[in-house]
């Protein structure tokens, strides 16, 4: 099925960040992951030791993940009564986001700070990301991919203004995390759904339609039973726009609709990883997760993977237009 990939989650020393811009897929359907309690294997495994361990776990015998997962409990359990709680669990997940995206700040700042000086300011970034032609957006042309381009400096541009919070033009650490990963601090609230509303109306014309929601689910063949499941969503997701998000009744998703639905998801994401993770392990129903549970339960993907965000650093633009400018990855 085309469902987008999102945090796993639960005790993890790391996380992951995909480079991407399709936001539309990760809104809607880590939604439906979500309601169907049907997280990705791969990455609700990344999200306990986190993306940078997982691989190394995955090479683990029966025992040794046991033991590993053993080691990593009781920094978990915050009490130390034996067992983890849906608040200690819930805390630990958004403790291991924001150390996933503090370290994928300090990892890229090196490579935008080209003075060295600690901060970035709004031309290194343009100059290490885009390329020094695209300085002054206002000069270039709509043909080829300067409007691609174009369209992304002046996306970034917001965007870096509105993480730059003393206003001196440059980013020091935590505005710079703040810029990379603008879900996760809420005075960036704005941006996000900005950017959403960007990404996901196609028509532009300022607002997102059911079939600009659903997008190319909408194209499912009736007779194709392999789609069965997807239909199902369809109808499902339909209902939720039609019943829930659209409160006017008016057929489409304004600004204010598409704040009330992003938000609270953005907000809320820790506390439904970890009551995915303590549904898929409570055996005896208690509410809670004893270590043992836990550890008899290793196969269940216990390291949390850091959700795929659509707000990357602008890397992605290079395989998408080849511009040698934007070589300089950092993964």
């Amino acid at each position: 099925m085309a469902y987008l990939k999102l945090i796993g989650i639960v005790i993890c020393l790391g996380l992951v960040c995909c480079r991407d811009y399709d936001r539309m897929d990760n809104i809607v359907n880590k939604e439906q992951l979500h309601r169907e309690g049907g997280h990705n294997a791969d990455f609700d495994h990344d999200a306990f030791l986190g993306k940078d361990n997982s691989e190394e776990f995955d090479q683990l015998s029966a025992d040794e993940s046991k033991a590993r997962l053993s080691a990593i409990l009781p920094k978990v359990d915050l009490d130390s009564d034996g067992d983890i709680t849906l608040e200690e669990l819930t805390k630990w997940v958004k403790i291991q986001i924001l150390d996933y995206i503090h370290r994928d700040a300090k990892k890229a700042l090196p490579n935008d700070d080209t003075n060295k000086d600690g901060e970035v300011s709004w031309d290194e970034y343009v100059i290490s990301t885009f390329g020094e032609q695209y300085l002054s957006v206002d000069n270039l042309s709509d043909e080829d991919n300067d409007a691609y381009y174009v369209k992304y400096v002046k996306r970034d541009k917001l965007r870096f203004d509105l993480a730059d919070q003393d206003a001196d033009g440059s980013l020091q650490f935590e505005e710079f995390t703040a810029f990379l990963h603008p879900e996760e601090f809420s005075y960036m609230a704005e941006v996000v759904i900005a950017e959403t509303l960007e990404d996901m109306d196609e028509d532009e014309d300022g607002k997102i339609s059911l079939a600009e929601y659903i997008g190319d689910f909408l194209d499912i063949d009736d007779d194709d039973d392999n789609d069965e499941d997807d239909k199902e969503w369809v109808e499902t997701e339909k209902a939720s726009f039609q019943e829930v998000k659209d409160k006017d009744g008016d057929g489409y998703l304004d600004h204010e609709e598409l704040a009330a639905w992003i938000i609270p998801m953005e907000t809320e994401y820790s506390v439904e990883e970890a009551k995915h993770l303590i549904e898929k392990a409570d055996e005896n129903k208690d509410g809670v997760l004893s270590f043992q549970e836990v550890i008899e339960n290793y196969q269940v993907s216990w390291i949390p993977g850091y959700r795929l965000r659509a707000h990357p650093p602008r890397r992605a633009l290079v395989s998408c237009c080849g511009n040698t400018t934007l070589s300089s990855t950092y993964d």
